[in-house]
């Protein structure tokens, strides 16, 4: 069987390559406004309820494109509505590479908020659509590995122009603008890639068609979504389970940089190389442990472990508090493991619980919901950060054990509802 096999047809991992540039783009996004922040703080006087508001607006932006991105690739087409989504992040990355005033820059973040988010759902619905589910695992996981490149590259960038000052701001954005439009380029003008996409949509779409609910054409309705238990109940897990694990993933991708020069008085140069450090070593983990394990029966085992890691680090960094070595080591084993759950297991479900001609739309919407959440959040963590840095570390050690509580009550759902699993219903895999 295919997800037994060492190799694996080599169409499917330039598939996740070129959609995989979505959550490359994301985090490319995020990482970089963090990462400007201060800069922008010198070069246009963001004062620190700015600093909170610029994130949040970014972060709502992406909630928005990713409900309506998703609706709209599902109605219109997945392929369609991403070469379109691509186009509009290389627009606004240039508009926030030159912005000259805080108005230019919202827009701009908003810009790209906007298309970045509408690509995530969008992407992850043109691969589960191409690849068959057996292998789905290892195909949609490898997402995670473009969405930590785009960290790892952001924050290499960012080391390498921290004493450049406000043109730092210039390289960080023009490079993302040069890989979105380079992405864009070959998802308009390569035949040979547009062959792969069509020779895998129609060679696995009449495996799909022969499967439950996975034979209606056209848009699944959203209002039968939201009111049948059998998809309502996942989309509730699902988006709570992901916000509680992205409310520290963002804290940390958003203003890891941020907390480290303004609260720790940390210089620029080493909380970036904290945050590239820390980021390789999560690069790592992803590959050679979580895609490797991800369709087998341990790809809960290391769920487990990884959030058991997290809740750990932050424990150990709020007890000891303003000990800053032992917060930076804390942060690189919380980098390390945070891949082992969190978003590269809900990119799997998301694409397990859902018609395919659903997955974009429900995608959207846990994704619309928790990034709503999480901007709400951003706005206010500098402030949080400012008046006590142990609370907010606490707060994060919350919000990973109501993670792993809502996972364990997805595993029920998914064993009662004989959804296929390699752990659970292997029968049904």
């Amino acid at each position: 069987m295919a997800k037994n096999s060492s190799r694996l047809d080599r169409r499917y991992w330039l598939l996740s390559a070129n959609a995989g540039m979505a959550s490359y783009l994301d985090a490319a996004i995020l990482v970089s406004t963090g990462i400007a922040l201060p800069l922008w703080t010198q070069s246009i006087g963001l004062s620190t309820w700015w600093t909170g508001a610029v994130s949040t607006m970014l972060t709502l932006a992406v909630a928005v494109g990713s409900f309506f991105g998703g609706r709209l690739s599902d109605i219109f087409g997945r392929v369609s509505v991403f070469n379109l989504d691509i186009l509009f992040v290389v627009v606004g990355a240039l508009m926030a590479a030159f912005a000259p005033n805080q108005t230019v820059l919202i827009c701009a973040l908003i810009i790209c908020g906007l298309a970045s988010g509408a690509d995530l759902p969008t992407s992850l619905a043109v691969i589960s659509e191409r690849v068959p589910k057996d292998v789905q695992g290892r195909i949609v996981s490898s997402t995670e590995l473009f969405w930590i490149g785009g960290i790892i590259v952001s924050q290499a960038i960012g080391l390498g122009v921290s004493g450049m000052g406000s043109d730092g701001i210039i390289v960080l954005f023009g490079f993302i603008a040069l890989v979105a439009l380079v992405t864009w380029l070959v998802r308009v003008a390569s035949k040979s890639f547009k062959r792969v996409e069509n020779d895998l949509y129609h060679e696995n779409s009449a495996i799909q068609a022969k499967q439950p609910d996975q034979s209606a054409s056209g848009a699944y309705p959203l209002s039968e979504l939201v009111h049948k238990s059998r998809y309502l109940i996942p989309m509730l897990l699902l988006t709570f389970y992901y916000l509680m694990w992205n409310l520290p993933a963002n804290t940390w991708g958003s203003f890891q940089t941020y907390y480290m020069v303004e609260i720790g008085g940390k210089s620029q140069a080493f909380a970036t190389a904290c945050g590239l450090i820390a980021n390789i070593l999560t690069l790592i983990a992803t590959y050679c442990v979580f895609m490797k394990l991800a369709d087998t029966k341990y790809r809960y085992t290391v769920l487990f472990f990884g959030v058991t890691c997290g809740i750990a680090a932050f424990v150990v960094s709020a007890f000891v508090g303003g000990q800053w070595l032992v917060f930076t080591i804390c942060y690189f084993v919380f980098s390390a493991t945070n891949c082992l759950h969190g978003e590269s297991v809900y990119k799997i479900w998301s694409q397990q619980f859902f018609p395919s001609n659903a997955r974009a739309t429900a995608t959207g919407f846990t994704y619309a919901i928790v990034r709503f959440f999480t901007a709400l959040f951003g706005f206010v963590t500098p402030t949080i950060m400012a008046f006590s840095p142990t609370l907010l570390l606490w707060l994060l050690v919350l919000f990973l054990v109501l993670s792993l509580i809502t996972a364990l009550v997805t595993l029920k759902f998914i064993q009662a509802y004989r959804i296929p699993d390699p752990v659970l219903n292997q029968d049904n895999s």
